[in-house]
């Protein structure tokens, strides 16, 4: 698999875009304040069962809503999925790989989080166990983030202003961690090149894979 362009194709994000950028140490839900939140999801857009240690099924537990005895009454996620699927006639059928499809954020809207958007990275290969996932559908999956969010971004008072990302397609039978976050850093600097008025967020549960995503923030 090859190693993302040495040099971006346009011009080079200003110091003050870099800036923006911040790495976290930490379960994805766990975060406040932080407008989008992007879950990495297979090209039929079937979210993690919620007791998976995955972003995916963390996005949908934290998401669901809950009655006084803690029993999820809403899976708000794969709901809202599940209408947005039937509404555009992909029910039981794959999308595009590197399409975002939008949600609520569910109960997660009481952390400050407005909007999930679930990324189609993963693609199933014909014996439904085994995953393939190209470097370049993450680049598309980033680019089309950032397109939903401007298209969404005015929409919302205060205007979205932030996007948390976490390291897409570093899953099980994906790309290995330091090829996704070479793609990611990547793609992500170069939609700040021509977007750069968007806060960026980096999320990862262990401190060795923050740690090849800090080479895209200016954070001690």
């Amino acid at each position: 698999m090859p190693d993302p362009p040495a040099r971006a194709a346009g011009p080079t994000p200003p110091p003050a875009a870099l800036r923006r950028i911040t790495v976290h140490v930490s379960s994805v839900e766990l975060l406040r304040d932080i407008d989008i939140l992007v879950s990495s999801e297979n090209t039929h857009m079937e979210m993690s069962k919620t007791f998976r240690p995955t972003v995916s099924g963390a996005l949908r537990r934290a998401a669901a809503i809950r009655n006084a005895g803690g029993e999820i009454t809403d899976d708000v996620l794969t709901r809202e999925l599940a209408d947005w699927m039937r509404a555009h006639g992909r029910t039981g059928l794959p999308v595009r790989p590197g399409i975002v499809v939008p949600t609520s954020a569910g109960a997660l809207a009481e952390r400050g989080v407005r909007r999930i958007y679930h990324a189609a990275v993963v693609r199933p290969l014909g014996d439904g166990i085994r995953y393939r996932v190209d470097p370049q559908t993450l680049a598309d999956a980033v680019s089309a983030v950032f397109a939903r969010a401007n298209a969404e971004r005015d929409a919302y008072d205060p205007p979205l202003a932030s996007i948390c990302f976490p390291l897409l397609g570093a899953g099980q039978g994906g790309l290995t961690p330091v090829k996704a976050a070479r793609w990611l850093r990547w793609a992500v600097q170069e939609e700040l090149s021509r977007h750069p008025g968007w806060t960026v967020h980096f999320v990862a549960r262990q401190p060795e894979l923050a740690r090849l995503l800090t080479d895209a923030s200016s954070a001690p």
